[in-house]
């Protein structure tokens, strides 16, 4: 009898656990570079770069806490936790960043939104590390509201720049404006190669003080105004009234292959500001893309079109064949093969690429992957390349996944300028659960 009541027991506590409905996930990803020393014998290899990402969730009955650790060859340099989800009509997230380095804590950002009638009512909080090593904090309050074809979203700042305010100054275009909570909630962090340099956060206090003197104020509203979209964006600081700018975007000027794409009307208290962006509509020609720009000249005068690059792409049976040739004005190509307006995002000097990409299925219920791509000097660049071709780089992959989890890699870089040829090799791996 005993027996039974234990199994009894142990049946419902284990139901009980299982209605929580509890999800372990995450991934562990490393990468390690290698470059060759040629000015010893025999050869040695350096290491150049260590990249080791762990990132893991736990959810539980709606909310997820994340852990996540970042590794590089200097050792561990970041540490953050995050926390997310909801009660009732609220939710909230919050997160929390170290600097291991140092050691300091960096980092401590809070989100919280309701939606009353329709309303999306938000408010945000910031305690962080200044360079200098003093601590400054702010706060904003926000809302975001949808009347029938009218949107609207309104937010005053406190010591403190994020959300609408820090959208709007990177991406001036409300017609892709994100979601609010998912964006102001997007703590991930990351690499970007523009800067060389780790970023993670959404919110940025502005002065290192915790009085939170109130710093501004931003009004957006989107409409359809007949058949365009317009939109109107206003804000005020200390310094005043930012002004008011009416904006109409998609113009078709019914010229089939160039519109309007926006017009800004822009007052000021001093000022009236025309600002308009005309771009061309051009479409892929079969596999090959022309990357156009119209010269204008002042607000209302262009005088010519001028081709600064050409991308092919085809792909067929798993094989996908790339070339590129850039004129000018980009930086240049990644070793991705795409474009970007970036320098430090550019293999340097290539002006030219080909390449082929293919995938397939692996062993085990995995996926292969691997790309061989080469970079020229075509000529729009100086460059100091004599290899073969002009050839300045080049670059192959290799990925293979073993199960339907884990993954290996390795890389092959050769750049002929470099003693030796080969400039790098990479190895990594990726475990996901």
């Amino acid at each position: 009898m005993k027996k039974a009541l234990v199994l009894s027991l142990a049946v419902v506590l284990g139901l009980g656990v299982a209605s929580f409905a509890q999800t372990f996930s995450g991934t562990w990803s490393s990468d390690i570079v290698f470059d060759i020393n040629t000015a010893v014998t025999p050869h040695v290899l350096n290491v150049s770069s260590l990249t080791s990402l762990f990132e893991a969730d736990y959810a539980i009955s709606g909310w997820t806490f994340g852990f996540n650790t970042f590794v590089s060859d200097v050792g561990l340099f970041d540490l953050n936790f995050d926390i997310g989800g909801s009660m009732g009509a609220f939710q909230f997230a919050s997160f929390v960043d170290f600097d291991t380095a140092t050691p300091a804590f960096e980092d401590w950002e809070v989100f919280g939104m309701v939606s009353i009638a329709g309303v999306d009512v938000y408010g945000a909080f910031a305690l962080q590390e200044f360079a200098s090593g003093v601590y400054g904090s702010g706060w904003s309050l926000g809302g975001h509201g949808v009347a029938g074809l009218v949107e609207m979203w309104g937010q005053v700042n406190f010591n403190l720049s994020g959300g609408i305010t820090h959208y709007f100054y990177y991406y001036p275009d409300p017609e892709v404006l994100y979601g609010i909570f998912d964006y102001s909630t997007d703590w991930g962090t990351y690499y970007w190669c523009g800067t060389g340099q780790w970023y993670s956060g959404d919110w940025s206090v502005q002065t290192d003080s915790c009085v939170s003197t109130w710093s501004g104020f931003q009004f957006v509203a989107k409409a359809p105004l007949a058949c365009l979209d317009l939109y109107v964006v206003t804000s005020f600081t200390c310094a005043g009234w930012g002004g008011i700018t009416f904006g109409l975007n998609n113009i078709n000027l019914g010229a089939g292959w160039f519109q309007l794409d926006d017009i800004d009307i822009t007052f000021t208290p001093t000022t009236k500001i025309v600002s308009t962006d005309f771009t061309l509509t051009f479409g892929s020609a079969v596999c090959v893309t022309p990357y156009f720009d119209l010269n204008q000249v002042g607000l209302n005068v262009i005088d010519g079109i001028t081709l600064r690059a050409l991308l092919l792409k085809f792909e067929y049976n798993g094989i996908t064949l790339k070339a590129g040739e850039l004129f000018s004005d980009y930086a240049g190509f990644t070793k991705a093969g795409s474009l970007t307006t970036y320098a430090l995002c550019a293999v340097p000097y290539a002006d030219e690429f080909i390449g082929i990409w293919y995938s397939s299925d692996s062993c085990c219920g995995g996926s292969l992957g691997a790309s061989f791509v080469t970079f020229f000097d075509g000529g729009a660049t100086a460059s100091t390349a004599t290899g073969l071709f002009d050839m300045v780089l080049m670059v192959a992959n290799v990925e293979i996944g073993i199960g339907s989890n884990f993954s290996v890699r390795t890389g092959l870089e050769v750049d002929p300028g470099t003693a030796g040829g080969i400039s790098a090799i990479s190895l990594g791996f990726t475990l996901s659960w």
